[in-house]
């Protein structure tokens, strides 16, 4: 499938449809601002285990 805009719509009505669970792909999880330089750097490393960092800001 052709990436962009027509890929993220059919990937964003799975996630509305159930049919896909996104907190699946989830391995790494950051809590803050502080940690956004870790999650890009664990980005750019690409450990074999990486498939979505999350930083999740608390307001």
């Amino acid at each position: 499938m052709p990436g962009g805009r027509l890929r993220m719509e059919k990937l964003a009505a799975l996630v509305v449809s159930g049919r896909i669970d996104p907190a699946k792909l989830i391995t790494h999880r950051f809590e803050g601002f502080e940690k956004i330089e870790e999650a890009l750097l664990l980005m750019k490393d690409k450990p074999r285990d990486l498939i979505k960092p999350v930083v999740t800001i608390t307001w």
